[in-house]
């Protein structure tokens, strides 16, 4: 399992990163509670925690729960002379963590409630998704995160409300949730009879059995602090040292709650399935005020779909930390639904990221996009190879009319009419520059009606100090792989998809054996190809010669490269593959595709480009093996390829030239505006844009994508009453083996000796 744990703990006089509220007396949107007895000075990293939310509109009630100590005390002191209005320090007789919350919780006064203890952390955008999530989902009591521990033990825990096949026989949650405050006086708050733990516990109970639930992020939000017995001096949890506390007091519970044991806690009420109520109702006023002091020269916003593995997300990586490097507060959007392989990666380069669908209903995409461009005071809106992205930019442009907005495109798609360069024309009357990676598509755009004073080209480029030869990695992985030192080593990059062309690459690493030529072939990356690949392989006795290497990490790939000596990549269609730089920074020679752009690249010193007409094979095959051949001619144009890259495509001249295409889109706005927006017309935009996406989810969510692919819009009600039927069917079989799954969990583990702890 890889663990993305923070850098923590803080130094004492470490500075605090983050933003800073415009009024720190306005009514705040959150309070945090926190019962404070004898922690100490680890105290203060959980303070910077708060203290860098980008929500800033909250208050924080810290409850001294009768602490004793000269050090805790000592703690307490820095807070209550800091001169934040928004901090406050009550103190009370020591009664246990359940009193001093329930007080904290008196003397609030947000609609929303976190209750955060005093050695934990929050990740900078916690309390902002959580109340978001609430917001987004009127239906929820409360939202957890997904949390990881640090410090004694160190793992990532994935449960919280939608783990309900746990409760109550084993407890899902933490103490650390976002709560209404309604809800939380409903239950009537927690049972101060508890005061060496489990007092969480049996107030998730009593949730369930006040009929309500909540929803999670499945998201790293929350680092909960794990230390060694001997380490505490505050609070005790007494119950781990009996055996039988733990049992005694689900005793109680189930003699008291009966039905929330025999049936378990409710399921939170579901928005209507959009297929059968399609019309999304867009709000477009933001649920509550975060206004934040500027911070960064440029605060720059980047939607995307996804960050997944490819080229282009690789590049919005490299984007979003060039532009911080320079001073740039860089925020990030992401709005489809997927497994975002390279978030951690993105998380580090950008200053903040938001998996919109993590923690939000699609139809309050809209408002959020615009409350992140006013709360932030946003100098500059980046559409990045983003559909759904360009259907909502009439509503943005509507609120936010003084933004200039730019897009970067990298590549049409015939398949697609166009893709994302056919929406940037359709769009284009609320686009105020349009960014190219090529000159070959920008020639492609202005051939379609473009405005040439609105279109630039910038290339993706390289971190060449990065991306370089290095012999030394070189000979430790082809000794892994077990390639001698003189055997020509040919990689292909790439997603195993009819793009890529994989089943060519194939084919030509069959020819080259026919023809004896000696070389290794690694394949990288994974795909729908895949398989095809396995079998092609097992079918000709290729396992020697052509190697699947599977998806691997950036890092990964750039050893596999140090490795290599050509780059093999027969696309059949591409803007400039990002791979290409990078092979070429690491001087390993590119036999690709001449398609695209890419011939502002490779030159015919430092590379071959093959002709997309006949035969295709027996001209890879050519390429190569006059290449794999002739070493002196490899060795000078691998030279040539570096000594390109790094003269003309180094990713610090992408960045100054990004940055001056920033400065022309501010130029454009002051000379020349794009009409403005109505602000009706931006909603009803939004709203079928909402509607499409919804639609489109909900098919490929319920259904087969096979049988959604020959679904005939004529009989859409029909399509409708079967995910409608599918969906009924979940839910009843979820309610009938919920009794079945809860026991069959707890004898296993009972079976296997395994604690079955809340």
């Amino acid at each position: 399992m890889c663990l993305h744990l923070p850098p923590f703990p803080l130094s004492p006089d470490a500075p605090v990163y983050g933003y800073a509220p415009c009024d720190p007396t306005a009514a705040p949107a959150v309070s945090v509670i926190t019962p404070y007895y004898n922690t100490g000075p680890i105290f203060l990293d959980t303070v910077r925690s708060v203290l860098r939310q980008s929500l800033q509109q909250w208050e924080w009630v810290i409850v001294n729960d009768g602490s004793d100590e000269v050090e805790a005390l000592r703690v307490l002191a820095l807070l209550r002379a800091a001169p934040d209005p928004r901090i406050r320090v009550l103190d009370r007789p020591h009664g246990g963590p359940s009193a001093a919350r329930n007080a904290g919780v008196a003397a609030s006064r947000a609609p929303l409630l976190f209750f955060l203890d005093s050695d934990d952390l929050l990740a900078p955008t916690a309390l902002e998704q959580c109340a978001w999530s609430l917001a987004s989902r009127p239906q929820s009591a409360g939202v957890a995160t997904w949390c990881a521990t640090f410090g004694a033990a160190r793992q990532v825990t994935r449960r919280g409300f939608g783990t309900r096949h746990m409760f109550p026989h084993d407890n899902p949650l933490t103490v650390s949730v976002m709560l209404r405050r309604a809800a939380f006086e409903r239950v009537g708050g927690f049972d101060e009879q508890y005061r060496d733990g489990l007092e969480d516990y049996a107030f998730w109970v009593r949730l369930a059995d006040a009929g309500l639930w909540g929803c999670d992020i499945h998201e790293v939000l929350l680092w909960v602090r794990r230390r060694l017995p001997q380490q505490y001096r505050g609070y005790r949890w007494r119950f781990q040292e009996r055996r039988d506390a733990l049992a005694q007091v689900r005793r109680e519970l189930q003699a008291r709650y009966p039905q929330v044991f025999r049936s378990g806690p409710p399921q939170v009420p579901r928005e209507p399935s959009p297929l059968l109520q399609p019309h999304a109702l867009i709000d477009p006023e933001p649920p509550f005020a975060n206004r934040l002091q500027p911070v960064g020269t440029r605060r720059v916003l980047l939607l995307a779909p996804w960050v997944d593995i490819g080229g282009t997300d690789r590049f919005l990586i490299d984007l979003s930390a060039g532009l911080r490097a320079r001073g740039c507060r860089v925020s990030v959007c992401l709005s489809r639904p997927s497994a975002n392989r390279w978030l951690p990666e993105l998380q580090r380069a950008a200053d903040e990221v938001f998996n919109l669908p993590a923690f939000l209903a699609p139809a309050d995409y809209p408002r959020f996009l615009r409350y992140l461009v006013e709360s932030r005071g946003m100098t500059t809106v980046l559409v990045h190879n983003d559909l759904f992205a360009y259907r909502l930019l009439p509503f943005l442009r509507a609120w936010c009319p003084a933004v200039p907005v730019l897009d970067v495109l990298h590549i049409e798609q015939a398949h697609y009419h166009g893709g994302t360069p056919r929406a940037a024309l359709e769009y284009d009357s609320v686009i105020d520059l349009h960014v190219t990676v090529s000159h070959w598509l920008r020639q492609w755009l202005l051939e379609r009606g473009a405005d040439p004073a609105r279109v630039e080209v910038c290339h993706i480029n390289v971190d060449t100090q990065r991306w370089k030869p290095d012999l030394v990695v070189r000979e430790q992985v082809r000794t892994m792989l077990g390639v001698c030192a003189d055997e020509p080593v040919v990689v292909f990059v790439g997603r195993l998809a009819p793009q890529k062309r994989p089943r060519l690459v194939a084919e030509i690493a069959c020819a080259l054996r026919a023809r004896g030529v000696r070389c290794v072939v690694l394949v990288v990356g994974d795909g729908p190809d895949r398989r095809w690949m396995e079998r092609f392989v097992r079918r000709h006795g290729l396992e020697r010669r052509l190697r699947l290497m599977g998806a691997v990490s950036s890092a990964q790939v750039q050893e596999i490269m140090a490795a290599g000596d050509i780059l093999l990549l027969p696309s059949e269609q591409e803007g400039i593959a990002t791979v290409l730089f990078e092979a070429m920074a690491m001087g390993v020679v590119p036999v690709a595709a001449d398609v695209g752009g890419q011939r502002e690249l490779v030159t015919p010193e430092c590379g071959v480009l093959i002709p997309t007409d006949g035969d295709q094979v027996a001209q890879y095959v050519e390429a190569l093996q006059g290449l794999i051949n002739d070493r002196s001619r490899r060795a000078a144009m691998a030279q040539a390829a570096r000594a390109r890259v790094v003269e003309h495509f180094d990713q610090q001249q992408m960045i100054d030239r990004m940055l001056a295409l920033f400065d022309r889109a501010d130029e454009l706005v002051r000379t020349a505006p794009r009409p403005q927006v109505d602000r009706g017309l931006g909603l009803a935009t939004a709203s079928l844009a909402i509607e499409y996406f919804q639609f489109r989810e909900a098919l490929l969510g319920f259904a087969p994508v096979r049988w959604v692919r020959t679904v005939r819009w004529s009989s859409a009600w029909q399509t409708v009453q079967r995910v409608a039927q599918v969906r009924r069917l979940l839910d009843r079989l979820d309610r009938r083996v919920y009794v079945l799954r809860r026991e069959v969990m707890w004898r296993i583990k009972r079976a296997l000796g395994k604690p079955y702890n809340p």
